[in-house]
């Protein structure tokens, strides 16, 4: 590098460096000579936390929370204190200190019996109380509904300890094993299913070599796995009676019959008016909120009438192709 070059660079460096000790001794000397504009302090306490900040950042002052203080009747997230106190004249960018409210330190847990688990979940954490285990149970009530809490309503706890809740995973769905009801008379598959959360939904007939009124099958079939209050289908044999005239076939009748409520057993009569005549059947005493299913043969066209009392309770017309 040519002499003359690097002499130049030399006297540029020097200079530059000149022009940087200038400029920070002249902002030194800015700092301690001119003092910053004074401020009041406004006042914050009783405004909550984000009201107070936004009110001293206008004021160019810079806020720090120093601590929580727990107390039943400053609401939580107010401020309690400050420092410097309210109307000290201060420099532009101070810290101001603030203490705020943590709420009370003993809370009242509120009723949540009834609620959504999701609704409960959501007032306690707005109320600033954990959930600390939910356990849920089959019951009678809805899926989700909460139908027990501890502690219970009203009494006092921190808000560190939290609320336990019991919650409701809907009814249980039974399951039960169809039993096998072919080779038994129509009466008796439907007092065996009487005993049983099952029901008989359907009876069939079905022209068979077998003795009459015998189930000869059945839907679903036996061992088959089903919810609680399942109807089953049931086909019965029947045969073909001959009269000098013409063909006449039988038919079973389920006829369902809820005994009303009171408070004193009812008598129960079913009468059939068919081909044959006139057949009166007594079906004994039965309690008040009972429901029963009569399993009724009607040779040809026919009526069943069923009385609770002297009361006819069911008119059923019977149609038989003959």
């Amino acid at each position: 590098m040519p002499e003359w070059l690097r002499s130049l660079l030399k006297i540029v460096g020097i200079f530059f460096s000149f022009l940087v000790v200038a400029g920070v001794s002249a902002y030194v000397t800015i700092l301690v000579l001119v003092p910053r504009e004074n401020i009041p302090v406004p006042e914050v306490v009783g405004r909550q936390l984000k009201e107070a900040v936004f009110i001293l950042s206008k004021s160019e002052l810079s806020v720090r929370v120093v601590g929580k203080r727990f107390s039943a009747n400053v609401p939580e997230d107010v401020v309690i204190s400050q420092i410097p106190p309210p109307g000290t004249r201060v420099r532009k960018g101070r810290t101001i200190e603030l203490v705020v409210s943590g709420g009370a330190r003993l809370l009242a847990v509120p009723s949540l019996v009834g609620m959504k688990v999701r609704e409960a979940k959501l007032y306690l954490s707005q109320i600033g109380v954990k959930v600390l285990n939910i356990t849920h149970v089959y019951s009678r009530l809805p899926q989700d509904e909460v139908i027990a809490q501890d502690p219970p309503a009203g009494s006092e706890i921190r808000r560190d300890e939290g609320v336990n809740l019991l919650v409701s995973s809907g009814p249980r769905v039974l399951k039960l094993m169809v039993p096998d009801l072919r080779g038994k008379k129509v009466e008796d598959a439907v007092n065996f299913i009487k005993k049983i959360p099952l029901s008989i939904s359907m009876i069939k007939e079905q022209v068979s070599p077998e003795k009459e009124g015998i189930v000869i099958s059945q839907s679903p079939l036996p061992g088959s796995m089903v919810d609680e209050n399942t109807g089953i289908e049931l086909t019965i044999s029947t045969t073909l009676r001959k009269s000098t005239s013409s063909v006449t076939r039988q038919k079973w009748v389920l006829v369902s019959v809820q005994i009303p409520v009171g408070f004193e057993q009812e008598k129960v009569t079913v009468v059939i008016n068919d081909k044959e005549g006139k057949k009166i059947l007594d079906y004994g005493i039965h309690p008040a909120g009972e429901k029963l299913w009569i399993s009724c043969e009607v040779i040809g066209k026919g009526e069943v009438m069923v009385y609770v009392g002297d009361k006819l309770v069911k008119f059923e017309k019977v149609e038989v192709n003959e």
